[in-house]
C-alpha cells in the first residue's frame, strides 16, 4: 500500500488544530488544508481579484451594449446608413468605448466595435456599417 504524503490522522486522532482562513471554523482533514470547503476557498479569493475582474466585466458589458445598438441601427436604418447621434445616445450608446480605432489616410477616424464600424459625418451624425470578419490564419 502506498504511503500518503499528508495523512488524515495524527497519531490516531483527527487533525482539529487548523482553522479555515475564511470563516475561522475548526477543520479536520489533511494537514495542508487551508479552507473548510470550496465555498470558503472561493469567497476568500474573490475579493483579491475582483477590482480587475469588475473593470474587465463592466467594459465588456458596455462594448456588448454598443454592438447591439450598432446592429439595431443597421437593421433599422439599413446597412451603411447615416444615424443621428441623439438616436444612439437615447439607447445608451457610449462613444468612449470601441474595440479598435483606425486612422485613415484622409485624416478620418474609423471606430470599430467588434463587427461594426462607424465614423463621424458631422457633429450630429455618424455613418454605421457592418464589416466583414477577417480571415483567420490556419
Amino acid at each position: 500500500m502506498k504511503e500518503m504524503k499528508y495523512p488524515l490522522y495524527d497519531e490516531g486522532e483527527p487533525v482539529y488544530n487548523q482553522i479555515c482562513r475564511h470563516c475561522g471554523k475548526p477543520m479536520q482533514g489533511r494537514r495542508d488544508k487551508k479552507y473548510c470547503d470550496d465555498s470558503c476557498r472561493s469567497l476568500h479569493h474573490s475579493p483579491i481579484n475582483s477590482p480587475n475582474y469588475n473593470l474587465m466585466r463592466n467594459t465588456h458589458t458596455i462594448l456588448r451594449k454598443n454592438r447591439r445598438i450598432l446592429c439595431l441601427a443597421c437593421s433599422h436604418f439599413g446597412s451603411s446608413s447615416e444615424v443621428q447621434v441623439a438616436w444612439m445616445l437615447d439607447r445608451g450608446f457610449s462613444f468612449q468605448y470601441c474595440t479598435q480605432l483606425i486612422h485613415q489616410d484622409n485624416h478620418e477616424e474609423q471606430f470599430i466595435c467588434y463587427d461594426f464600424a462607424y465614423h463621424w459625418i458631422n457633429p450630429g451624425i455618424v455613418k454605421i456599417y457592418p464589416i466583414a470578419p477577417t480571415a483567420k490564419a490556419a
